[in-house]
């Protein structure tokens, strides 16, 4: 049964949950209105909606059909965002996760503090202040809310690691394990490198023991492999696809040294350029998102190539609140004094650990703008990080968990005693002050001096708009555009300078005691007001909400393009991964990108052009380079693309039919006008004849499989694909042994006939009827995981015109089956190790002691 000091553990956890729900409810309040759902860059509602009816076998493997030829994808894995989605759906996941992910993440902070023994309201505001952090809640407002569940769910690794106590340490320290294997099933790379600080922190505690050091390192060691093997356990099925999908196989993934200092400049273009450490305090300094208006436009350096000063990505923000930041200063200068710390000597050791943490990682997130990342990209596999900037994820923890030692050596010196001299709070500050410690002395003057270098910044700041503007116009920021981006840049320096007046006034007034004694709760409303009044004003730019039914209204163009998607394919772009268009209007790449990345998810039709692929697969890539132009006036080979991947329908401008008809399919001019729209009727559905169907029986094939290696024969095939005498429409190139075709095999196909009776991302049948031996060539993506039967005997999957997928099949009616089926062992062990840690949590919370 619960022990007494569960139930009050209990109770106060359940209030505070109640308190920070509430407060994410305020902010998020648009989420209740019918229509409204956030925005999401990098999960939107119609990818949501994408994938829904078939969600539940992607726990066995994900394969996603809407964009370029099929790919194989991260599988649903077990965890708190993959859980949330199938309880409520995609339009109340579009809504309500991303404070659902916030509040886990408060209350894994919360935890953290708690077992800290730190007092109920100081758990309750280092909460908040981890949930308002603009990190984590940026990441989530942008589209990644399993950001801050990956960070919430470190917060509960600390928790299990923090307590000093020796009572059932070892289920803690596995408990801890599972945690943080949670942390990595939700946010890959980033849980990885939160588990080395994981790690530093097992040691760290470890060598504050008593004992000799050899001795206490050994045990430092031993509890980091047992984190380390319950973390792989549970997030065995996240690491299995996550090697499977976004490692082996993939474009810059070897780890030589050439490649890596090839992939450098890829590597590192998301770092944090030290000046831009001022975000940290100053929010909007440098823009918010790339779209905030009035001039809060992102106009710093992240996210720039080197010799492109103009391009520039912000997704998300670095800032940690000015009164968090100020608290935890406070803390490092407390945790440095010699005598009459607020701390004891373990919490001023672990506070240093801390304040190493926060430097170490502000350091790493500087990526190419500082030498120590330099180090850490030449470790195995960490080259792989496109984003030097996530190492603020730690930094932000570290100063929240400083500001949560903070408010309690404040509680512990001024509030927790009553120190009030007189009922006047001029009164009471002079008193203090006549008897005030040196510390706080200095602490004050300090303050002040910092308050009055601020303001005379600004006012330098305020002075310098014609330089400012100057600067922007060469960053890319023309006229009325960059005047008002100067304009809110300075407010924001303004805002600044107010939130440092109001923080380093609350602390005063509780250094001073005149919110000691009765008037205690007054810190905590006073402290908890600023965090609130400062984090609304920096986190209102990220949050954007839009009427999904209308953003995802159908036209008559989806209309046509959604009647039976698995029939052909649409592109707009020349190349899918390039931003080229057949279009001279600026508006219609803006427009398009709207429709690939929302409107032809949610109707699911099938496209070409690829929305991102930041990690190419080498397979992928080959293919692509093989079909790129020679010449600028030679773009046949794009003609071959789309006849190959089955893009029957292309977008544009309805004037460039003649220059398709001219340069891409000069010969046979198979592209016409299906259908016009558009204002004046400018834009073009154009149809493309020449395109393959999806499915198409060969009575002609040819093996390319008796070179030295398949490297070779593999450029063999994309040689002959990229051919122009080459008719793909009567020969299919095979790159698996296969008896030659009979020679006088008949290409009378009358009688022959292949109809899809069922498509869905991962099984597809087909109803085939041929006289003779034939190729069923199936012109989605090959991937060794597809498994094939004919009337339910398995038979081999055969790679086609390098590829795709066929099948070879004797004459007669049958029925075919195409299944994706790769390995799923390590979900298993990750559903064992969650039941696991569950338990553990049960035999913690019940237990007596």
């Amino acid at each position: 049964m619960k022990s007494p000091g569960t139930r009050s553990a209990l109770r106060e956890f359940l209030i505070a949950c109640a308190w920070l729900a509430g407060i994410l409810a305020l902010i998020f309040h648009r989420s209740f209105e019918a229509d409204q759902v956030l925005f999401s860059n990098d999960g939107p509602l119609g990818l949501l909606v994408a994938y829904s009816d078939v969600a539940t076998s992607f726990f066995k493997g994900a394969w996603h059909t809407l964009n370029w030829i099929g790919i194989k994808q991260p599988s649903a894995l077990p965890n708190a965002t993959v859980g949330a989605y199938f309880l409520w759906g995609p339009v109340a996941h579009a809504k309500f996760f991303t404070p659902l992910a916030l509040l886990i993440l408060g209350m894994g902070a919360w935890t953290f503090f708690r077992q800290l023994r730190f007092h109920p309201a100081v758990c309750t505001l280092g909460a908040l202040a981890a949930v308002l952090n603009t990190g984590p809640f940026s990441y989530a407002c942008w589209g990644l809310p399993s950001l801050p569940v990956t960070v919430g769910a470190t917060f509960f690794a600390f928790a299990a690691l923090a307590s000093e106590s020796q009572t059932k340490l070892w289920l803690r320290i596995a408990l801890a394990g599972f945690a943080l294997g949670m942390a990595i099933m939700e946010g890959y790379d980033t849980g990885a490198f939160f588990s080395l600080y994981v790690a530093a922190f097992v040691i760290f505690k470890a060598l504050t023991e008593p004992g000799p050091t050899g001795r206490k390192l050994g045990i430092g060691v031993t509890r980091v492999a047992v984190v380390a093997i319950c973390a792989a356990l549970l997030s065995a099925a996240a690491l299995s696809t996550l090697i499977g999908t976004q490692i082996k196989g993939i474009v810059g993934t070897q780890q030589d040294a050439k490649t890596k200092e090839q992939r450098w400049d890829e590597a590192t273009q998301w770092s944090l350029p030290k000046t831009e450490t001022l975000r940290v305090v100053i929010p909007g300094l440098f823009g918010y998102r790339m779209d905030t208006p009035e001039g809060g436009n992102y106009w710093g350096a992240v996210g720039q190539s080197p010799g492109h000063p103009t391009t520039r990505h912000s997704g998300s923000g670095v800032y940690c609140g000015v009164l968090v930041v100020l608290v935890a200063i406070w803390t490092l200068a407390q945790a440095g004094r010699k005598s009459g710390a607020a701390f004891s000597d373990l919490e001023r050791r672990l506070i240093w650990f801390w304040g190493g943490v926060a430097l170490v990682s502000l350091l790493l997130a500087y990526g190419r703008h500082a030498p120590l990342y330099q180090f850490f990209y030449k470790l195995p596999y960490f080259s792989t990080i496109r984003n030097p900037i996530k190492f603020m994820h730690p930094l932000s923890v570290a100063l929240v968990v400083l500001f949560g030692y903070g408010l309690q050596g404040l509680y512990r010196q001024y509030l927790g005693r009553n120190l009030l001299k007189t009922s006047s709070l001029i009164g009471q500050l002079k008193s203090w002050w006549a008897v005030a410690a040196p510390f706080e002395r200095q602490w004050t003057t300090a303050t002040a001096v910092t308050l009055g270098v601020s303001a005379l910044g600004f006012l330098l700041y305020l002075s310098s708009q014609t330089e400012l503007r100057r600067h922007l116009e060469t960053a890319g920021f023309p006229g009325e555009l960059g005047a008002a981006i100067a304009r809110f840049s300075v407010s924001e320096v303004a805002w600044f300078v107010l939130f440092l007046a109001l923080s380093a006034g609350a602390v005063i007034l509780i250094m001073s005691g005149a919110l000691s004694g009765p008037r205690v709760k007054w810190a905590g409303i006073v402290l908890g007001a600023v965090l609130l009044t400062d984090f609304s004003h920096a986190n209102a730019p990220w949050i954007v909400y839009y009427n999904y039914k209308e953003r995802y209204a159908t036209n008559p163009i989806l209309d046509i393009l959604r009647d039976k998607p698995h029939e052909h394919r649409v592109a707009a772009r020349l190349l899918p991964m390039q931003g080229m268009y057949l279009t001279s209007d600026e508006s219609w790449p803006e427009i398009y990108q709207v429709w690939l990345e929302h409107l032809f998810q949610y109707y699911r039709i099938q496209s070409l052009d690829i929305i991102q692929m930041p990690r190419t697969p080498e397979f992928d890539n080959n293919f692509l380079k093989s079909m790129v132009p020679k010449s600028p006036t030679n773009l046949v080979s794009i003609g071959r693309l789309w006849q190959l991947t089955n893009t029957r329908y292309i977008l544009g401008m309805r004037p460039f039919l003649d220059l398709m008809n001219q340069q891409i399919d000069p010969v046979e001019k198979r592209f016409r006008v299906h259908t016009v729209f558009g204002s004046s009727n400018q834009f073009a559905l154009f149809e493309y004849g020449a395109a393959l169907p999806r499915a198409k029986l060969y009575s002609q094939w040819e093996a390319v499989t008796n070179t030295a290696t398949v490297a070779n024969s593999d450029q063999i095939v994309l040689q002959r694909l990229a051919d122009p005498a080459f008719d793909p429409a009567q020969l299919v190139l095979m790159s698996d042994p296969l008896p030659a075709a009979p020679a006088n095999a008949s290409t009378n196909q009358t009688q022959e006939t292949v109809t899809i009776t069922h498509y869905e991302p991962k099984r597809i049948t087909l109803k085939t009827e041929a006289a003779a031996p034939r190729v069923l060539l199936l012109n989605d993506r090959y991937d060794p995981d597809w498994k094939v039967t004919v009337n339910g005997e398995p038979q081999p999957l055969l790679r086609c015109n390098y590829i795709m997928r066929g099948v070879y099949l004797p004459g007669g009616t049958h029925t075919v089956e195409f299944r994706y089926d790769p390995p799923a062992g390590t979900l298993y062990v990750s559903l064992a190790a969650i039941v696991a840690g569950l338990a553990i949590c049960g035999v913690l919370m019940f237990s007596k002691t």
